[in-house]
């Protein structure tokens, strides 16, 4: 039997195409009871976070001034005089009601004696004048006359009497007559400066303290003030005040200063620093500080969850150990490493904990 041409293709198409419609078949019910693939997990950011523990921080305001005596005065004349004589010699150190200088007493003791004679003419006939009221040969407007014809003897005579005392005058406190410029034989005038007494065993320091700080500072606290030669004074605030300059915002202090040992500092410059309590601070690294969108400094740290934080702190002192800082709890997270890779509240996985410090 022979076969016709063309048979065996046919035969074999047929065939290829029954296999293929038999596998597409297996393959659509494959795919429709397989399960569902699971998503394969994102690897989440690893960063290094070190537990920190607050420590009580002495606070502290830190202020700029300038040194001055606590009490210093320009001598001036207190009468027309000429100098007789120099009890003391230029920076010398005096005591309360020392003589510092000698004028000429040129007429004044006589004008005194005249008028303590005034006065007792003045009295006598007040009360001569009051016996003749009483036996009714006196007029009242007369006695109100004599009355005070009497005022002005004794206003005269304490005029006198003052001037008199002018011509010594003493040293209202204990200081050095830092400057004397007259010598024996000068003529000073009314209301002419001969020299200056300062008092030196006590220093005032002035300076200005921001608005955002004044409250911080009451009368009576503790302070120290450093030279800039580093030695140290130690002072009291003496006064703050009520009002802020207008220009700067800022409030004067006033640091009454003990200076036992007589440094010649008035007018240097100095740094004070007011202990103004404590308060829970972290020590830092200072590169871990940040700021977040509004521009305020603070540090990212974790949650119970390893989720971002960012919390502002404020920034009390910054030196060569780091940073202290105020305003995060007691126990704290910080992310060491890897911060600049997160965002607060992404979840995160702690790669190492380094130990508290």
């Amino acid at each position: 039997m022979k076969f016709k041409p063309g048979f065996g293709s046919l035969a074999l198409l047929l065939t290829a195409a029954l296999l293929l419609w038999l596998f597409s078949g297996e393959l659509r019910s494959g795919l429709t009871s397989a399960p569902p693939a699971e998503p394969v997990p994102s690897a989440s950011v690893v960063v290094a976070a070190q537990l920190s523990e607050a420590q009580p921080y002495p606070r502290q305001v830190v202020l700029q001034g300038q040194l001055e005596p606590w009490q210093s005065v320009d001598l001036r004349a207190r009468i027309n005089a000429t100098v007789e004589a120099l009890p003391l010699e230029r920076g010398a150190s005096v005591v309360q009601g020392d003589l510092l200088l000698q004028l000429s007493e040129d007429d004044r003791r006589s004008q005194l004696q005249q008028a303590k004679a005034q006065l007792a003419y003045s009295r006598s006939q007040l009360e001569a004048g009051k016996s003749l009221r009483r036996q009714g040969l006196n007029a009242q407007t007369e006695i109100l006359r004599l009355q005070s014809e009497l005022a002005n003897a004794e206003q005269a005579l304490r005029s006198a009497e003052l001037a008199l005392e002018y011509t010594r005058p003493l040293a209202p406190f204990a200081g050095v007559l830092d400057q004397l410029e007259v010598d024996p034989g000068d003529y000073l005038a009314a209301g002419q400066v001969w020299g200056r007494l300062i008092e030196v065993d006590r220093l005032r320091m002035r300076a200005q303290v921001p608005q955002q700080q004044v409250a911080q500072l009451e009368l009576g606290q503790l302070a120290e003030v450093t030279l800039l030669d580093r030695r140290t004074l130690k002072g009291v605030v003496s006064h703050i005040a009520q009002e802020a300059n207008s220009a700067t915002r800022s409030f004067t202090v006033e640091i009454r200063l003990d200076n036992p040992d007589r440094f010649r500092v008035a007018g240097a410059s100095a740094t004070a620093r007011i202990a103004t309590g404590s308060v829970a601070a972290h020590l830092i690294s200072t590169a871990l500080l940040t700021l977040d969108e509004a521009g305020q400094v603070g540090v990212l740290h974790l949650d119970a969850e390893d989720r971002v934080q960012f919390s502002r702190v404020e920034l009390i002192s910054t030196d060569t150990e780091g940073s202290w800082v105020s305003g995060l709890p007691e126990r704290i997270q910080l992310i060491t490493l890897g911060g600049g890779f997160v965002s607060p509240g992404e979840q995160v996985r702690v790669h190492q904990a380094e130990e508290a410090r």
